[in-house]
């Protein structure tokens, strides 16, 4: 078997593995611990469900807290029901079930308090995300290697693994929810490219589930559904015939819907439980848009969060979107929607560095997305000159090594959670204290 086959193979196996002695490292070296800040909120329906037996989250609040959430949580009683509303959906608390029983039953045979955050139940949310990481690397994997040779595969999952901040929130910040929209959204492409092939019942079912996990992870990414009606339309000839094209496949797709619905379903009953309306905005009076004051330039360009001062490798997505050709052309309309809708969800919103993070977490959810193009560029390199790809290739390899040492340095406090200047940046640059 050549070497590059092989190590396509077992790619996800080793990332797993070193990812699993990082965790270590962090957890056994580190002050912080798997539930925490945002993670916590994401969480907290597990406990709550399991051990309390409520789904208003009441008697937690009830028994940690005397009554009343902390105030970094979010969690805020509702004046007009009286109820708590979480401003996290529970698509994360679904997702991590599996794990949270595991935990469950660690902690009664060892005689740990089942209280829902001693040790196990700490890692069994630490090592969820992991486990997703994996997952979601693996459905990428899948994918571009129907359609690129095992170099394009290698190259493009190095890349989106240690060029991004993906791997961060598969290991560090991993009780977040942004790997599990990462490994949704990977899995969400394959089905797509699978489904246009040949939408069958079971496919149908198993899109509609996975889209309605998205947005029961976060309901933002719904915006990521438009990749399902978009595949394929490269041009205005491929627009107008889209509508006959999704007619032929009603059938399949009111399956689709009809599987995303039940998924969603009992979000949406929480929410009438709690507000005692169907849909809500959860951030109201949490967070909100700044629609007259956008930060255009902090978000894409800035020492701040820039995302691609911080991921500069994600450049690479923007050069195979315009010169890739093939398979790859069939996502570049929705995904050019998707990333101006995103850029522009993340400009607007109050908090436009979305608080702690290393990179700027806003366009995690759709580093899958990105692979494609990643992936794209670096197969329109493979007929140029040498001399071409060598260059590429070599800078890509810096940039990877960059991101992967910026890492390090937040997770270890060399470099700020935010509101970093670039005299800050400029002080710190590859330094360890």
């Amino acid at each position: 078997m050549p070497l590059t086959r092989r190590a396509v193979e077992y790619f996800v196996v080793a990332t797993a593995a070193f990812g699993l002695a990082c965790y270590v490292w962090i957890y056994s070296h580190t002050p912080y611990s798997p539930i925490r800040s945002d993670g916590y909120s994401y969480y907290v329906y597990l406990p709550s469900w399991f051990i309390y037996r409520d789904l208003t989250l009441e008697n937690l609040a009830r028994d940690w807290y005397g009554g009343a959430y902390p105030p970094f949580t979010a969690i805020r009683r509702l004046s007009s029901t009286g109820r708590w509303l979480n401003p996290h959906p529970i698509g994360v608390a679904v997702l991590t079930s599996p794990f949270f029983v595991a935990a469950d039953l660690l902690s009664r045979w060892s005689n740990m308090p089942r209280d829902g955050f001693s040790t196990y139940y700490h890692h069994g949310a630490g090592l969820a995300a992991l486990a997703y990481l994996a997952a979601g690397l693996a459905a990428l994997r899948r994918l571009l290697s129907r359609h690129f040779s095992d170099d394009v595969v290698l190259a493009t999952l190095v890349c989106v693994t240690w060029g991004t901040n993906v791997f961060h929130y598969g290991v560090f910040d991993g009780t977040f929810s942004h790997v599990y929209s990462f490994c949704l959204v990977c899995v969400w492409l394959l089905a797509i490219d699978e489904w246009w092939t040949r939408p069958a019942l079971t496919r149908s079912l198993a899109l509609g589930a996975v889209a309605g996990l998205i947005v029961l992870v976060r309901h933002a990414d719904v915006i990521y559904l438009v990749l399902l009606p978009a595949y394929g339309v490269a041009s205005m000839r491929d627009l107008a015939a889209r509508p006959g094209e999704l007619w032929d496949r009603r059938l399949p797709l009111a399956a689709s819907a009809l599987a995303a619905a039940t998924v969603v379903a009992p979000q949406l009953l929480l929410y009438r439980r709690i507000t005692a309306a169907w849909l809500v905005s959860p951030y109201t009076e949490v967070a909100g848009f700044t629609l007259q004051s956008p930060h255009w330039f902090g978000v894409l360009f800035s020492t701040q969060k820039g995302l691609f001062f911080w991921s500069p490798l994600l450049l690479m997505a923007v050069l195979g979107a315009i010169v890739g050709g093939g398979w790859s052309r069939r996502f570049v309309a929705a995904g050019a929607a998707i990333f101006a809708a995103q850029t522009a969800f993340a400009a607007t919103w109050s908090d436009w560095q979305f608080g702690a993070s290393y990179g700027h977490r806003a366009f995690t959810d759709g580093v899958g997305l990105a692979g494609v193009f990643i992936a794209a560029a670096f197969d329109w390199m493979q007929p140029r000159l040498p001399a071409i790809r060598r260059t590429i290739g070599g800078a890509v390899a810096l940039l990877v090594a960059l991101s992967v040492v910026q890492m390090l340095q937040y997770w270890t406090g060399n470099l700020p959670q935010a509101d970093t200047t670039w005299a800050q940046y400029r002080e710190s640059f590859l330094r360890f204290r």
